[in-house]
């Protein structure tokens, strides 16, 4: 069975939606260990984005309703039982076969003004957006499908997401054609493969049980918001070359940030501590190496909706572009631009828009004079009326 109408789908908007998109469509779940809640943990905050292909979406989902053989899942009730985690393994098993790729991001710096993790989920969305819609063709991912929160306990919280996806596609970080739609799993079983890899990759970065993410690393890669690539490996045949994936902006080994620098210093201080997993440790000591650059910066500043966030990551490029050598950006300055435009009043777009056209005129002065100063110099022949 091809497509990804079929037994299952109860969503009929989302039909529409499945029958109207040409790429593939991305699965979002989320989990997170909330501050506080474990005692004295490190919280954390993660989302996983299950690709599934058109031409697979009906069949995955056959699939994985057959191995528990009901229309109801939740990864982390089947795991109280021995029966239970028996299902867990064989759907796990099964989805590393059958699923394009997926694509996990992960903020381990919850700050100590976002106790509710608004600002992390924001920031994995935005990072994880960012990520799995910057293909391009009819290939691309432009469909996102989220499971929806419960209204008594986020109030609001399906507008939040669609509101920080309308300012990533008006500040131009993603296509304007991305769409975002919550639902339930009970009305669309595809929603069980975000559920169970990211509540595998909880269960290795809370405790270190790596049991569970470890058949899903073949095709997973785990970014840090901050665009540090921290998957334990990078063996993912089924990434396209020209479509979503990771451009790694930090190495494993050297922590080198592609020669950018860290936009904003971080602050360990107005962020919650506590102890924490090997594997925790492992992520956030790779994050912490790449350091914070402008570019990431700027998405994380328009899907927060953080003013104060863009203008640090500005003056961290324009701090950065007055260095001898620096070369000129015309990407990142775009996207500071409309990101300033897109969140920022009026006036206050106006002056990053002011200061990065002084750096512009002040680049090209710079490199007049250069031209000037390095330009062979006349060579004079003494015989009268004579000059070359």
């Amino acid at each position: 069975m091809g497509g990804m109408h079929g037994f299952g789908l109860t969503d009929r908007p989302l039909a529409e939606l499945y029958r109207t998109t040409t790429g593939p469509v991305a699965f979002i779940d989320e989990s997170y260990r909330e501050p506080l809640q474990y005692g004295n943990e490190r919280p954390f905050y993660s989302m996983s984005a299950v690709i599934i292909g058109r031409d697979q979406g009906a069949l995955v989902r056959d699939v994985l309703m057959d191995i528990p053989g009901s229309s109801y899942w939740h990864t982390a009730e089947a795991n109280k039982t021995p029966a239970g985690q028996r299902l867990i393994k064989e759907m796990i098993g099964y989805m590393a076969g059958a699923v394009d790729y997926n694509i996990i991001t992960v903020q381990t710096e919850i700050r100590r003004d976002d106790s509710g993790m608004h600002t992390a989920r924001n920031e994995c969305l935005g990072a994880l957006t960012k990520e799995v819609t910057r293909g391009t063709g009819k290939n691309a991912v432009r469909l996102l499908v989220v499971e929806s929160r419960k209204a008594t306990v986020y109030p609001g919280g399906d507008a939040a997401d669609a509101h920080a996806v309308k300012l990533l596609r008006g500040s131009g970080v993603i296509d304007r054609a991305v769409h975002i739609h919550h639902t339930s799993p009970s009305r669309e079983p595809l929603l069980w493969a975000p559920d169970l890899s990211v509540w595998a990759f909880r269960r290795n970065l809370a405790v270190a049980d790596k049991q569970w993410f470890a058949p899903l690393e073949g095709v997973s890669t785990v970014l840090h918001v901050n665009g540090a690539d921290v998957s334990v490996k990078r063996s993912n045949p089924h990434l396209p070359q020209q479509g979503p994936g990771v451009q790694q902006a930090v190495s494993h080994e050297s922590g080198l940030n592609r020669g950018r620098g860290p936009a904003v210093a971080s602050g360990s201080s107005v962020v919650f501590g506590g102890s924490e997993s090997e594997e925790l440790a492992r992520v956030r000591r790779i994050a912490g190496a790449a350091g914070k650059n402008v570019e990431q910066e700027v998405t994380l500043a328009v899907a927060t909706n953080e003013p104060r966030r863009l203008v640090a990551a500005a003056n961290a490029y324009l701090t950065q572009s007055r260095r001898d050598g620096a070369p000129a950006r015309p990407r990142t300055e775009e996207a500071i631009t409309q990101a300033a435009e897109t969140i920022m009043k009026p006036e206050g777009s106006q002056k990053v828009r002011a200061a990065l056209e002084k750096l512009r005129q002040q680049r090209a002065a710079a490199a007049e004079n250069r031209a000037e100063t390095t330009a062979p110099k006349q060579q004079r022949d003494h015989r009268l009326g004579y000059q070359r």
